[in-house]
């Protein structure tokens, strides 16, 4: 038995593949989107001279999902 559930936890090297891809993705994700937070963030009210009202609200709520998908992606690694 010990040994069957030895060969059953063994890793499937296309598996691991897949997954270092998805880890290195997930960062790349990850540091464009703190660059681009930042980005935004910098431009302070200059981001609002060019935009209408509405424009404004929804580049505001994008920049809260985007943070808010970096909380869920950190807790996801935790």
């Amino acid at each position: 038995m010990l040994r069957a559930a030895m060969e059953d936890s063994e890793l499937d090297p296309v598996c691991l593949d897949e997954d270092e891809m998805l880890r290195a993705a997930l960062s790349a994700w990850t540091d464009q989107t703190k660059e681009l937070l930042q980005w935004i963030e910098g431009q302070g009210d200059a981001v609002s001279q060019s935009r209408t009202p509405k424009q404004v609200m929804a580049l505001g709520s994008f920049c809260t999902h985007l943070v808010m998908g970096l909380k869920a992606l950190r807790y996801s690694e935790s």
